[in-house]
């Protein structure tokens, strides 16, 4: 599980949340860093101190272990009786230095092994991430440091500020969850089964990003051709082959692998299973919701359900609309999994007259970046300035570097707060999706505060020339969401800070995000032609914000597919776990929720990494988007531009990263009204969110 020092990789959007895996072996980390030419301490890859060359990992790892344990014995050895010697706040702060210590070359060897091209580095990156978090797992099972905070909390706790006294509670919490009261046999039986998550998390997630497992698929429909079945291959041939029978053949053996994902999955869930068992939980989507918004599996499993139920009206006429205004393409009256996303795009080009080409034609990737530079001055008064690297520092000549300052709206102008590293062209063995990684955290007030920096993954198009689909603009703004709530966030300990909050809230930012991408007045920064420089004409803009109406129904039932498989999968019995168990909930599911037909023969599940990353929290994204919502129509609808919204945005959430209890956040911002309670937990109004669906009806 993931203990109280959370020394975890914190990537948003296949998201991995890692836990600890065997017993920390000091020799392999000894052995493998006496290799490190010299204990040098300039910065390094990731504008990480001291690390120069694969084996530095090692070395690093190996001084992160003993500065928290320098750490750890002030801690213990202060105990209940030492108690006075020490203040409660200093407990605090020691505790947060030892998961910053150990997180400083956690999440930078969680990025490094996800998109560096040189294996030496990947696997260099792979052993220390999978020892640092074995040691972490003895950390968390340490009573000497669980006793020292209890005492911390429970005898001193008044002279605690309110953001310590937050971090004490999340960090029992977090201790207690990882089983610090259990005895001997289960507690072995718990670090058995953290173990096997971490494993075969990590072995689900290479499968999707090696060619091998992915496999490829020969179609002759059109001339011999070899189509490779990692996501960006298959989601281009679905949306832009004219031949059914190619795409339907594509889809098919896409959706049936990897094959070997099915056993790992199968692994999975059994273990995180039984961990949920041996801390008392009836299944692992009860333990997952319940220190979160959520607090139960039920809340989130009833908005879902009625988010699907209110749309499939709309979900019905908008099945037929792709099946008229794309002329029904011989059809059988049947939109086919194959089918959707090329008769959405076909419909969408027939009803709002757009040609996809013409409106990437107006996305130059140069100026969208300067655009979004452009869009979170406005909103917010930071600007974003590309500098070049330091020597050692980056791990590929096409990532760039934003220093992020304050703007010139008061004190502090042209003062650094952050750093973003884009990532954004496609290559071999990169992590195939978009995500926002974590690569240092917000941490401490005044002048030695530690600024945040973070890496934004995609895979657009390469070269300077790129210019990006719209839909890729969504997705570019997505992840920009996340990186100004890591990079805003101003607290002073880096175990809340930022994306470090509760894990049915860390998506609102990025779902908010994504609504400047259909803003007339955010499209004027972002969108010029790459020849003329002229802006995107009115008209176009019009008929692109028609044609974002048109299928948001069966998007948002997809989602509450997503999500709903991902809370019944985990609560599967593992007794009575089969090897087409989970396909069978999928399939059930999507027959339940959804007018998309199910295809039989195909598991989509084996290639959905969000069962990895979100494990039974995929309801955030629902959660997101009723959120967002409501903070759109509030504060941004209006005028997008204007400071005021970004500023009530900064101040009231994401500054505060998960300092703040989370409904108290959203109360704060939205009114009481903006939380349904029941019996057993909460869930956002979805109220807004399916008013913006159906006001293009």
């Amino acid at each position: 599980m993931a203990g109280p020092l959370r020394a975890v990789a914190r990537r948003v959007a296949g998201n991995l949340l890692s836990r600890p895996v065997d017993v920390w072996s000091r020799a392999n980390l000894g052995t493998a860093a006496a290799a490190s030419h010299l204990d040098d301490d300039r910065k390094g890859l990731f504008a990480l101190p001291g690390l120069h060359e694969p084996s530095d990992f090692a070395r690093l790892a190996r001084r992160a272990v003993a500065r928290s344990d320098d750490l750890m014995r002030g801690l213990v050895s202060s105990g209940p009786s030492g108690f006075p010697h020490r203040s409660a706040t200093a407990v605090i702060d020691d505790l947060d230095e030892i998961s910053d210590t150990l997180c400083a070359v956690v999440d930078v060897a969680e990025l490094c092994r996800n998109v560096h091209p040189d294996l030496r580095w990947v696997r260099a990156a792979e052993n220390a991430y999978v020892e640092l978090q074995g040691y972490v797992q003895g950390l968390n099972s340490n009573r000497g440091l669980y006793l020292a905070l209890v005492n911390a909390q429970e005898r001193h706790g008044a002279e605690l500020s309110p953001e310590a006294a937050r971090v004490a509670l999340t960090l029992r919490q977090d201790f207690e969850r990882g089983g610090i009261h259990l005895g001997g046999d289960e507690h072995a039986r718990l670090e058995k089964t953290a173990g096997d998550v971490v494993k075969l998390g990590m072995a689900f997630q290479q499968n999707l990003s090696d060619p091998k497992a992915l496999g490829h698929m020969d179609v002759s429909d059109t001339g011999f051709a070899r189509v490779p079945l990692d996501q960006r291959t298959v989601s281009a041939v679905l949306r832009y082959a004219d031949e059914p029978d190619t795409r339907r053949s594509v889809y098919l053996a896409a959706h049936s692998g990897p094959e070997a994902n099915r056993a790992v999955l199968n692994g999975l869930l059994r273990a995180r299973h039984e961990s949920a068992k041996i801390l008392g939980f009836e299944s692992h989507a009860h333990f997952a919701t319940s220190p979160l918004l959520a607090e139960h599996p039920d809340a989130p499993r009833a908005l879902l359900e009625r988010m699907a139920s209110e749309c499939r009206d709309r979900a019905g006429e908008e099945i037929e609309a792709m099946l008229r205004l794309a002329g029904r393409d011989g059809m059988d009256g049947t939109v086919r999994g194959w089918d959707r996303s090329y008769l959405i795009g076909k419909a969408r080009a027939k009803a709002c007259e757009l040609d996809a080409a013409a409106v990437a034609s107006y996305f130059p990737l140069e100026r969208v970046i300067s655009g979004v530079g452009a869009l979170v001055d406005r909103v917010f008064g930071v600007k974003l300035t590309e500098v070049a690297m330091e020597p050692g520092e980056n791990w590929h000549a096409k990532v760039r570097k934003l220093r992020v300052t304050l703007g010139d709206r008061g004190a502090g102008e042209g003062q650094e707060i952050g750093t973003i590293y884009l990532d954004l062209e496609p290559r071999p063995r990169k992590f195939p999706h978009a995500a926002h990684f974590v690569i240092r955290c917000s941490r401490g007030v005044g002048p030695d505060k530690q600024r945040p920096a973070v890496a934004l993954v995609c895979n657009f198009g390469a070269g300077s020339a790129a210019t990006l689909s719209h839909s890729e603009v969504e997705t570019f703004l997505h992840e920009f969401g996340h990186a100004m709530h890591s990079v805003l966030s101003d607290t002073q300990y880096q175990h809340l800070s930022g994306t470090r909050c509760a894990m049915d809230m860390v998506e609102v930012p990025s779902h908010l995000f994504e609504y400047f991408a259909w803003d007339p007045a955010v499209l004027g920064l972002l969108a010029r032609h790459r020849v003329t420089g002229d802006p995107m004409p009115r008209e176009m803009i019009a008929r692109l914000r028609a044609s974002k109406e048109l299928f948001g129904a069966t998007d948002l039932q997809q989602q509450c597919v997503f999500a709903l498989t991902d809370l019944e999968v985990h609560a599967l019995d593992p007794a009575t776990l089969t090897e087409g168990s989970v396909s069978d909930v999928a399939a059930r599911v999507q027959a339940a929720h959804s007018l998309m037909p199910v295809e039989p023969g195909t598991s989509w599940e084996l290639r959905f990494g969000h069962l990895v990353g979100y494990a039974s929290t995929y309801y955030s994204y629902p959660y997101a988007k009723c959120v967002a919502a409501d903070l759109w129509g509030k504060f941004f609808r209006e005028d997008p531009l204007a400071p005021g919204a970004g500023e009530a945005l900064r101040e009231g959430m994401l500054r505060h990263g998960g300092a703040r209890e989370p409904g108290a956040i959203l109360r704060d911002m939205l009114g009481d009204g903006a939380l349904m309670t029941d019996p057993v937990g909460a869930a956002p109004d979805p109220t807004s969110m399916l008013a913006d669906l159906n006001r293009g009806r």
